[in-house]
């Protein structure tokens, strides 16, 4: 009986895609959120603003009633987890993008350009604006 010789390793350039796919995803999901949450206090105030913790619009409405309370759930975890999910998806591209491999990836361009939106999707989250929303959906 003879047994087939199998090469479990991935193709090349397979992680570096998967990883661009998922910082991708991670830009849009972040920033679908921050959307929502702001859309959602539009809707108090009839136009486009930053909310804030006690703000005339939406400081003694309920802003997330019924069905709404998992959506605040949601946005409240994306928004406050993705940042350090970001830092770790740099952190590990910063060190495939030097391999042999990676420099002669046909995913190479879509690997940097998600690394670069991830690392502002990690810088975003420390400015006043982000932090303000946070704190506002966290009130």
């Amino acid at each position: 009986m003879t047994t087939a010789d199998l090469d479990l390793t991935a193709a090349p350039g397979a992680s570096g895609r998967s990883l661009a796919r998922a910082q991708f995803t991670l830009t849009a999901v972040y920033l679908a959120a921050i959307g929502v949450a702001l859309g959602r206090a539009a809707s108090f105030s009839g136009y486009l603003y930053l909310p804030h913790q006690g703000d005339e619009y939406t400081g003694n409405a309920d802003l997330w009633p019924g069905l709404w309370a998992p959506v605040s759930l949601a946005l409240i975890v994306v928004i406050g987890v993705a940042p350090y999910l970001a830092v770790a998806a740099v952190l590990v591209a910063v060190t495939r993008l030097p391999t042999a491999g990676m420099r002669n990836s046909a995913h190479r361009r879509s690997l940097i350009a998600s690394t670069v939106l991830a690392a502002l999707v990690a810088a975003s989250s420390l400015t006043p604006p982000v932090q303000a929303l946070l704190s506002w959906l966290l009130d």
